[in-house]
């Protein structure tokens, strides 16, 4: 099951996304404890996050299920897809690839007959109050306290597709640096062009560093589309 040696670029992306969820959870005041190739939140996380992630491929499923709190609905986030926690009475929520772009990286020519995109202008969410907007609009509206605005390693981004700064909201993103490379989440897309520019943004808040992060079905269409790279499956795991 899974993989005996993830390339390592999942391996980076993993613990980028373990420094992720650290992040999110020390802003709820919760701790993250590394141990055993494991990142593991010290308490209940926010919706959507995972209390435990495996961050080196090969444990023992016992060990893993051992560290995850007893009561329904903990999960892990297997990331490397190589660990079976059925028989512990965990059930799969969901499968999912790791994907990658290196820095300046080259972004595919799409081959269409629509008129070409108008360019985006991303902006940083500046305010607590805006960022309760991002976060009520991509579905999380108490996941991201405003304590997460002062982390020089983060960024809630808007796109919009006026030179005038003004008009709808086209794209949302969150950047996350960690272990040397900018984590890519909760990206939503309600224009052409917006997994597209994101290496572009990026470079311009942390330059330098490859992206990461990990999608599926047409999400993860649009993002090797766009010039990220597939390496390698991930898996989240739910108690019953």
């Amino acid at each position: 099951m899974g993989i005996a040696r993830p390339d390592p670029r999942a391996v980076r992306a993993a613990a980028n996304n373990a420094g992720w969820c650290q992040t999110v959870c020390r802003a709820h005041g919760i701790p993250g404890l590394l141990a055993g190739g494991l990142w593991q939140a010290a308490a209940p996380p926010p919706r959507f996050y995972p209390d435990v992630v495996t961050l080196v491929p090969g444990l023992d499923p016992a060990d893993v299920a051992a560290a995850v709190p007893a009561r329904a609905g903990a999960s892990v986030k297997d990331s490397f897809a190589d660990l079976d926690l059925g028989e512990y009475g965990f059930d799969a929520l969901l499968e999912a690839q790791w994907v990658w772009r290196e820095a300046g990286g080259d972004v595919p020519v799409r081959v269409t007959v629509a008129p070409p995109p108008k360019r985006l202008h991303w902006t940083a969410v500046g305010s607590g109050e805006r960022l309760a907007e991002w976060g009520a609009a991509s579905g999380q509206r108490d996941t991201f306290p405003p304590e997460l605005l002062s982390d020089d390693g983060v960024r809630f981004l808007e796109a919009r597709a006026d030179s005038e700064m003004v008009g709808g909201i086209v794209g949302r993103a969150a950047l996350g640096l960690a272990a040397g490379v900018v984590g890519v989440s909760n990206v939503w897309v309600g224009a052409a062009g917006v997994w597209e520019s994101l290496g572009a943004v990026a470079a311009e808040h942390f330059p330098g560093h490859p992206l990461a992060g990990y999608e599926r079905g047409a999400e993860l269409a649009d993002a090797v589309a766009a010039g990220f790279m597939p390496v390698g499956p991930l898996r989240v795991w739910v108690r019953g």
